[in-house]
Protein backbone atom coordinates (compact mmCIF):
# COMPACT_ATOMS: atom_id res chain seq x y z
CA UNK A 1 0.00 0.00 0.00
CA UNK A 2 1.59 3.68 -1.02
CA UNK A 3 2.51 5.93 1.66
CA UNK A 4 0.01 8.78 2.49
CA UNK A 5 1.60 12.03 0.93
CA UNK A 6 2.09 14.57 3.44
CA UNK A 7 3.11 18.08 2.74
CA UNK A 8 5.13 20.11 5.52
CA UNK A 9 5.33 23.07 6.19
CA UNK A 10 8.75 25.17 7.57
CA UNK A 11 7.44 25.40 11.37
CA UNK A 12 6.06 21.22 10.93
CA UNK A 13 9.70 20.22 9.99
CA UNK A 14 11.33 21.95 12.98
CA UNK A 15 9.31 20.77 15.68
CA UNK A 16 9.31 17.61 14.02
CA UNK A 17 13.37 17.34 14.53
CA UNK A 18 13.13 19.37 17.76
CA UNK A 19 11.12 16.90 19.26
CA UNK A 20 12.84 13.73 17.90
CA UNK A 21 10.05 12.43 15.61
CA UNK A 22 11.07 13.37 12.19
CA UNK A 23 12.53 9.56 11.04
CA UNK A 24 9.37 8.13 12.58
CA UNK A 25 7.01 10.16 10.21
CA UNK A 26 9.40 10.34 7.85
CA UNK A 27 9.55 6.48 6.98
CA UNK A 28 5.89 6.38 7.63
CA UNK A 29 4.23 8.74 5.49
CA UNK A 30 6.13 9.94 1.91
CA UNK A 31 7.47 13.69 3.39
CA UNK A 32 7.14 16.36 0.91
CA UNK A 33 7.67 20.49 1.12
CA UNK A 34 8.80 22.92 -1.42
CA UNK A 35 12.23 24.22 -1.61
CA UNK A 36 11.89 27.35 0.05
CA UNK A 37 10.79 25.42 3.77
CA UNK A 38 13.70 23.22 2.93
CA UNK A 39 15.98 26.52 2.69
CA UNK A 40 13.97 27.81 6.20
CA UNK A 41 14.15 24.99 7.44
CA UNK A 42 18.14 25.07 7.12
CA UNK A 43 18.30 28.70 7.55
CA UNK A 44 18.26 30.71 10.87
CA UNK A 45 19.81 32.37 13.55
CA UNK A 46 22.08 29.66 15.79
CA UNK A 47 22.38 32.48 18.55
CA UNK A 48 18.78 31.95 18.92
CA UNK A 49 17.38 29.62 22.15
CA UNK A 50 14.76 28.50 19.80
CA UNK A 51 16.76 27.85 17.23
CA UNK A 52 16.45 24.08 15.84
CA UNK A 53 19.72 22.57 13.91
CA UNK A 54 18.64 19.95 11.44
CA UNK A 55 21.42 17.85 10.11
CA UNK A 56 20.67 18.49 5.71
CA UNK A 57 21.40 15.30 5.01
CA UNK A 58 18.85 13.57 7.85
CA UNK A 59 16.28 16.13 6.52
CA UNK A 60 16.74 15.49 2.83
CA UNK A 61 16.84 11.18 3.61
CA UNK A 62 13.63 11.76 5.16
CA UNK A 63 11.80 13.94 2.20
CA UNK A 64 10.16 11.75 -0.44
CA UNK A 65 10.03 15.26 -2.19
CA UNK A 66 11.95 18.28 -2.72
CA UNK A 67 9.74 20.80 -4.95
CA UNK A 68 10.74 24.13 -7.07
CA UNK A 69 7.79 26.57 -7.12
CA UNK A 70 7.80 29.03 -10.04
CA UNK A 71 7.32 32.97 -9.58
CA UNK A 72 4.21 32.03 -11.76
CA UNK A 73 2.75 29.94 -9.15
CA UNK A 74 2.99 32.22 -6.93
CA UNK A 75 1.08 34.55 -8.97
CA UNK A 76 -1.65 32.42 -9.69
CA UNK A 77 -2.27 31.58 -6.01
CA UNK A 78 -2.00 35.35 -4.94
CA UNK A 79 -4.20 36.20 -7.93
CA UNK A 80 -6.63 33.96 -7.51
CA UNK A 81 -6.64 34.06 -3.49
CA UNK A 82 -5.25 37.65 -2.65
CA UNK A 83 -5.67 37.03 1.32
CA UNK A 84 -2.63 34.36 0.57
CA UNK A 85 -0.13 36.99 -0.42
CA UNK A 86 0.00 37.99 3.33
CA UNK A 87 1.31 34.39 4.51
CA UNK A 88 5.20 33.80 4.91
CA UNK A 89 7.28 32.60 1.82
CA UNK A 90 7.45 29.35 3.41
CA UNK A 91 3.67 28.22 3.36
CA UNK A 92 3.08 30.92 0.11
CA UNK A 93 5.31 28.57 -1.70
CA UNK A 94 3.64 25.17 -0.47
CA UNK A 95 0.34 26.33 -1.15
CA UNK A 96 1.13 27.62 -4.34
CA UNK A 97 2.92 24.40 -5.36
CA UNK A 98 -0.32 22.60 -3.99
CA UNK A 99 -2.90 24.50 -6.04
CA UNK A 100 -0.48 24.69 -9.38
CA UNK A 101 -0.49 20.42 -9.09
CA UNK A 102 -4.11 20.06 -7.99
CA UNK A 103 -3.76 17.84 -5.50
CA UNK A 104 -5.83 18.66 -3.00
CA UNK A 105 -8.79 18.06 -1.56
CA UNK A 106 -7.79 14.25 -1.41
CA UNK A 107 -8.41 11.14 0.47
CA UNK A 108 -4.28 10.37 0.37
CA UNK A 109 -2.54 13.75 0.75
CA UNK A 110 -2.47 15.80 3.53
CA UNK A 111 -0.79 19.33 4.70
CA UNK A 112 0.17 20.18 8.29
CA UNK A 113 0.98 23.50 9.18
CA UNK A 114 0.70 25.12 12.57
CA UNK A 115 0.24 28.41 11.24
CA UNK A 116 -3.12 30.33 11.56
CA UNK A 117 -2.96 32.10 8.48
CA UNK A 118 -1.66 29.22 6.31
CA UNK A 119 -5.00 27.27 7.60
CA UNK A 120 -7.35 30.11 6.84
CA UNK A 121 -5.92 30.25 3.62
CA UNK A 122 -6.44 26.52 3.03
CA UNK A 123 -9.99 26.72 3.88
CA UNK A 124 -10.68 29.42 1.35
CA UNK A 125 -8.62 26.74 -1.44
CA UNK A 126 -11.75 24.00 -0.05
CA UNK A 127 -8.48 22.06 1.30
CA UNK A 128 -9.14 22.64 5.14
CA UNK A 129 -10.47 19.11 5.69
CA UNK A 130 -7.07 18.12 4.36
CA UNK A 131 -5.24 19.58 7.06
CA UNK A 132 -3.41 17.90 9.92
CA UNK A 133 -1.67 17.70 13.32
CA UNK A 134 1.63 16.99 13.28
CA UNK A 135 0.49 15.00 16.90
CA UNK A 136 -1.85 13.02 14.72
CA UNK A 137 1.18 12.06 12.23
CA UNK A 138 3.48 11.27 14.91
CA UNK A 139 1.32 9.02 16.87
CA UNK A 140 0.20 7.44 13.71
CA UNK A 141 3.84 6.72 13.19
CA UNK A 142 4.47 5.03 16.14
CA UNK A 143 6.13 7.91 17.90
CA UNK A 144 6.16 7.17 21.75
CA UNK A 145 4.29 9.30 24.58
CA UNK A 146 7.24 11.47 25.62
CA UNK A 147 8.08 12.69 22.61
CA UNK A 148 4.28 13.27 21.41
CA UNK A 149 4.28 15.31 24.82
CA UNK A 150 6.95 17.56 24.42
CA UNK A 151 4.92 18.99 21.09
CA UNK A 152 4.26 22.57 21.87
CA UNK A 153 0.65 23.32 21.87
CA UNK A 154 0.11 24.40 17.94
CA UNK A 155 1.09 20.86 16.96
CA UNK A 156 -1.61 19.38 18.99
CA UNK A 157 -4.50 17.97 17.51
CA UNK A 158 -6.76 19.86 20.04
CA UNK A 159 -5.44 23.29 18.97
CA UNK A 160 -5.67 22.22 15.23
CA UNK A 161 -9.46 21.37 16.02
CA UNK A 162 -10.31 24.28 17.53
CA UNK A 163 -8.90 26.26 15.02
CA UNK A 164 -10.45 24.30 12.41
CA UNK A 165 -14.02 25.17 14.50
CA UNK A 166 -13.23 28.98 14.49
CA UNK A 167 -12.24 29.19 11.13
CA UNK A 168 -15.66 27.56 9.74
CA UNK A 169 -17.75 29.59 11.88
CA UNK A 170 -16.26 32.76 10.56
CA UNK A 171 -14.43 33.83 14.01
CA UNK A 172 -11.21 33.53 12.02
CA UNK A 173 -11.52 35.54 8.88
Amino acid sequence: MPKTRVFADTNVILESFRTGCWTAISSHFAIETVQKCVEETLTGNPGDPRHVAVPPAELRAGLAGEHPVTRKEIAALVLAHPSCGTLDDGEKHLLAWLLANKLLPSAIVVVTTADKAALVASHGLGWLDCAVSLEDLARKAGVGRANLDALALQYREDWLSSIKTKIRMGILP
